[in-house]
């Protein structure tokens, strides 16, 4: 018997928007039209209908890039003698900048929300690990690339060699 959620996503087809050379209109590309004609051929028969709910998602940030991260706020952390947690509330604090809550007439300083949990933006992990490395190298840390901690990943620093 199947979980619920892989019955969720049995009939869950990938794709992406694409540009038609020959008209130069958009177009949705589907990731696996192998598996989508599978489907077809499988689970329905001819006058079968239906409907289509496109859903887009922001590439989030990947393992890798957290735990790279992580290292770089462990280095700051160490030299600047505070904890990780701390470490890492302030450089997000100083990337991303603040805002003022107030609640029941106090006012708090709280650091502008990027993201929901896991759901941080690729590209701002890029230049959260960006700025991190930033410090790093301000403050003379030497910092051991992702491949020396053997973490394999798409995200190369700038002007870091791979």
């Amino acid at each position: 018997m199947k979980s619920d959620q892989a019955k969720k996503y049995q009939n869950n087809f990938g794709f992406e928007i694409v540009l038609d050379e020959k008209t130069g209109k958009k177009k949705m590309a589907l990731n696996s039209m192998r598996y989508f004609q599978h489907f077809l051929d499988t689970k329905t028969k001819v006058g079968d209908k239906g409907s289509f709910e496109p859903k887009f998602e922001k590439p989030t940030r990947s393992a890798e890039q957290l735990r790279y991260y992580a290292v770089l706020v462990g280095l700051i952390a160490d030299y600047t003698g505070y904890t990780w947690d701390e470490t890492h509330e302030a450089l997000m604090k100083l990337k991303w900048g603040t805002k003022k809550v107030v609640i029941d007439g106090e006012i708090v300083e709280v650091r502008r929300s990027l993201s929901n949990k896991a759901k941080f933006p690729k590209g701002d992990m890029v230049e959260q690990i960006d700025f991190a490395l930033e410090k790093c190298k301000k403050f003379e840390i030497h910092v051991p690339t992702m491949q020396e901690l053997g973490y394999v990943s798409n995200y190369q620093p700038y002007g870091v060699k791979v």
